[in-house]
Formats: structure tokens, sequence, C-alpha cells
């Protein structure tokens, strides 16, 4: 951590445009403190172990805490164009039940078959009672930063986006394959809600957006004229309408570690997806449309679509420069 608040400043968000870092690490969780992930705070609690972080007299809980600066900066900032990164740390592990009557709260709570959520039993349902209780405290915290934008004249514009870097980690999601880690939909496919009120249809979309699409998002919605490289795609197309140049448009992935399932590239287009192992070629090809938890692969039966897909994947390859690990299979 000395080497990182000394040498590596200049890489961290206040060196890179931003005014102001609060709590932004290395590190993906905030169990900095000596045990890490098996010490009694785990981060969450106060006192804070997270050197970026200055300690105050009345901090309890972290996602409270982080939830009080983006509303003092908001407040600072109301009257000029502001723009909040707020990562919350919650719901990372190590997971910490926010209080005991809220795990209480939970564990009395009737499991849900369908997603598999709150169906263990034992120490497992206890710490699935303790995942929901940051779920909770998330939701509240979210429900703060909008009635501070209401109380303040601010919601109408403001562009509120909500989503999530990965699937689920604790507990489960029965309806999807996979979970972080993953390249199946279980670990890809997160929630993402977009509000703005009168601005935006009231609605749901099949269209996929990755996160690679937000800088562009902003880009355009601030004005500003970029003619350079990017990696995403506006999609303030999809405010009032459904575009076919992000209906259409192919989505890319390449997974270089070993990680889980190992290294691999693949490809949606429409509603197909195409897997390809690099460490002995296999591939899967599954229809998202009617096939969301990908238990049937394709790729035998449809050859013609399965080619077609992979020449694709290819060739972005190709085009990018996109290195591949020495054992690959494929070239």
């Amino acid at each position: 951590m000395p080497y990182h608040k000394e040498h590596c400043r200049p890489y961290y968000p206040e060196g890179r445009g931003y005014l102001k870092n609060v709590g932004g690490t290395y590190r993906g969780d905030p169990a900095l403190e000596v045990g890490g992930y098996k010490s009694k705070t785990g981060g969450y609690f106060a006192p804070f172990s997270n050197p970026f972080i200055e300690q105050k007299p009345d901090d309890e809980w972290l996602t409270d805490r982080l939830t009080d600066e983006a509303i003092e900066f908001m407040d600072v900032h109301q009257n000029d164009p502001f723009f909040i990164n707020l990562h919350y740390y919650t719901v990372h592990r190590p997971i910490r039940g926010r209080s005991e009557e809220l795990v209480e709260k939970y564990m009395k709570k009737p499991g849900d078959p369908v997603t598999g959520q709150g169906m263990e039993s034992g120490k497992k349902k206890v710490v699935e009672a303790e995942y929901a209780t940051m779920i909770e405290s998330l939701d509240d915290n979210v429900g703060r930063i909008v009635e501070f934008l209401d109380k303040n004249g601010l919601r109408e514009n403001t562009l509120i986006v909500f989503t999530s870097d990965n699937g689920q980690n604790v507990g489960h999601n029965d309806t999807l394959r996979g979970k972080k880690g993953y390249i199946y939909e279980g670990g890809i496919r997160v929630p993402t809600f977009v509000n703005w009120p009168d601005r935006i249809d009231v609605r749901r979309t099949s269209i996929a957006v990755t996160g690679l699409d937000y800088f562009p998002t902003f880009m355009d919605l601030a004005g500003i004229d970029y003619d350079g490289v990017l990696d995403g795609q506006s999609f303030t197309g999809l405010f009032q309408g459904e575009p076919a140049s992000l209906r259409d448009r192919p989505l890319y992935w390449h997974l270089a570690s070993c990680y889980k399932h190992g290294a691999c590239s693949v490809i949606r287009k429409d509603d197909l997806k195409l897997i390809q192992f690099l460490a002995d070629g296999k591939l899967e090809v599954f229809d998202l449309g009617t096939d969301p938890s990908e238990e049937h692969n394709l790729a035998e039966t449809n050859p013609e679509q399965t080619q077609a897909l992979l020449n694709e994947l290819v060739e972005w390859r190709k085009e990018n420069d996109v290195p591949l690990p020495p054992n690959s299979a494929v070239r």
C-alpha cells in the first residue's frame, strides 16, 4: 500500500481527471486489515482499514459512508455538471451481516425455489442471509441518492446508471448457467437500469449493451465530439427506441486466463452466442432467446451458423491483434 500511495497516485482516479477518490484502491474488496476476509469487520464495519478513507467519528458501515461522500460531493457541485462513479464494495466478499436484526429477518424469510436464493440450510443459509442484508443496505443507499436528487431539484437533469461488473458469486441464480468468473450468462449477464425522468421511455429492452458502452454514452450526452477509436458505442438511441445499429452489432469477449473454465473467445450476435475454448478448440453455440440457461449446444446441429460466427470471431481477433495463450490449440 505505501507503494500505491506514493508511486501509483498518477494512475489513481485523482491522477486521471477525477476531483476526489474515496476508498478506491488496487483491491476489489475492502478487507485491507490484518486477517483480510477472516477479520472481524471485513472492511465493512468501522474503523475502516482502507487508507484512502479518512476516519470520521460517526462512521459505522462502509456502504453508508460512501453514500455520505457522494451526497456531500453532489451538494457542493449541484450548480455545476457533476459525474460520480459510486462503486459500492457491497456485495463483494467478505460477507458481513449488517446487523443481527436484519440477519434474523432473512433467516426467517422463505426461499425462492425458482432462483434458488434462500434455499440453503445450516451455515450456508446464514451466509445467504448475511448477503441479503448487504443487498438491502445497497438498496437503502441508492434510495438515499435518489432522495437527495429529488429534494434538491436535480433528478430531472441527472442520469442514473445502476449495473454490476459480473454475475453473482455468493448464493444462487439457478435461472442462468455459471457465475462470477465464467463466460456463461450467469457470469456476464448483469442487470442494467438506466433512469432519467422524461428523457427515457420507461420499458425493458432485450438489446444487449456492455460496460465498454458507458464511456461513449457519457461523451455523447456531454456533446463531446471525438474522432478517435472507442471500443464501445453510445446507447443513447435506446432511450427512446430500439436502434438497429445496437441490435445488429456483434459483441466480443476474450478471456486469456485459466480461471474457472480456461481461456476462450466469444462472439454474441443477435441471440446467438459462440464460445471457442482455446486450449482444445472446442465450440459451443447457444440461442439465448430460447435457451438463456445455455443447456443445448447447437454447434453440431447448426454447422453453417456456427462457421459463420466462428469466421467473424477469428477475423476480430486478427484485426485487433488479440494475443493467444501459449497452450492455445487454435491460431
